[in-house]
């Protein structure tokens, strides 16, 4: 069984309260696959929001653009933003960020699974200064898991059971394999398409699905596990001539990542599983993701879309600004 940092003491789903004003002062934190969509989005929105600067590891030229290219945190915030929007890798200035974020009283939108589920206390600070504090993105990208278990849970469904193909870039390499392409290029194709990062570990050995799992746990089952603590395979714990020889076989591997309710609490994994190919969960294709969620009454939800990629993620991130923005009364 996975090890709890705690029970979640404060709520989940209760809107924003700091008031916001008529047009949002935004810094994005990255400016890469995520946030070069999100900002395309930010200016299509210019009643409601203003570029106040981007952070990006390496200096911009001011040319590039009528926005101050930043990078350093401080001076980022030193420009008086009321929203921060996360794009950046899991790293320590992602985490410190987010930090001084909540401790400025700034409203965070974010696609960092990792930091947001290995500090849960985040959040918690976060809501209750009445900040908002979303991440949409940084599950499923544009499947709406988090959302849908929110809304099953308002409408009074107790979850038992959440199993999906949570990591896109874990799904696309799988596929190239199945075809007999090596690992090495299988993931530098990952990489070309921009699904994976320069270090695909985290997506490869399962770290990114137990991150997910973890965030979909703080959602439903209201604890926030450890995603370390989460058990998870390896993609690389499996030849090729395994993949092969089960898709012969009528089988397809696939990273599955679970929840359930058992007897000695909340159960989380992450393992690799040959699926029959006319399994839900096997069909998935390339980036895709898709995301069962099972609920006590007999109630079972299938989800499935892109998992990775500009356009759903950065649509997922704009989904949520323009949540704050209705929440918060502004434009």
């Amino acid at each position: 069984m996975m090890s709890l940092v705690a029970a979640l003491d404060y709520p989940l789903d209760l809107a924003p309260t700091t008031a916001l004003k008529p047009r949002l002062r935004v810094v994005l934190l990255g400016c890469g696959t995520v946030n070069s969509g999100v900002l395309a989005g930010l200016e299509d929105m210019p009643g409601q929001v203003e570029i106040a600067a981007i952070v990006t590891r390496r200096p911009r030229n001011e040319s590039e653009g009528a926005y101050a290219w930043l990078t350093d945190l401080t001076a980022a915030f030193d420009t008086g933003p009321d929203l921060v929007i996360d794009a950046l890798p899991d790293c320590a200035a992602a985490e410190k960020a987010l930090a001084l974020a909540v401790e400025r009283g700034v409203h965070v939108i974010s696609a960092n699974k990792a930091v947001i589920a290995r500090r849960p206390d985040l959040e918690a600070k976060a809501r209750r200064a009445g900040l908002g504090f979303a991440y949409s993105a940084a599950v499923g990208g544009g499947v709406p898991v988090l959302e849908t278990v929110a809304r099953l849970k308002a409408s009074g469904e107790t979850i038992t059971r959440v199993r999906g193909v949570l990591n896109g870039t874990s799904n696309f390499v799988l596929g190239l394999l199945e075809k007999g392409i090596g690992f090495d290029d299988a993931i530098a194709a990952a990489q070309a398409a921009g699904f994976a990062e320069e270090d695909p570990s985290a997506d490869l050995d399962g770290l990114d699905a137990a991150a997910k799992l973890a965030l979909i746990a703080r959602a439903a089952f209201d604890i926030a596990p450890d995603p370390y603590a989460i058990p998870a395979d390896s993609l690389f714990d499996l030849s090729v001539g395994q993949i092969l020889g089960a898709r012969e076989n009528g089988l397809r591997y696939r990273q599955l990542a679970e929840l359930s309710v058992q007897a000695e609490g909340v159960v989380a994994t992450v393992r690799l599983q040959a699926l029959p190919e006319d399994h839900a969960l096997a069909r998935v294709e390339n980036e895709e993701n898709a995301v069962e969620i099972d609920c006590a009454s007999g109630t079972r939800i299938v989800l499935n879309g892109k998992g990775a990629g500009q356009t759903p993620t950065a649509g997922s991130v704009l989904s949520d600004v323009r949540a704050l923005l209705a929440n918060g009364g502004a434009g």
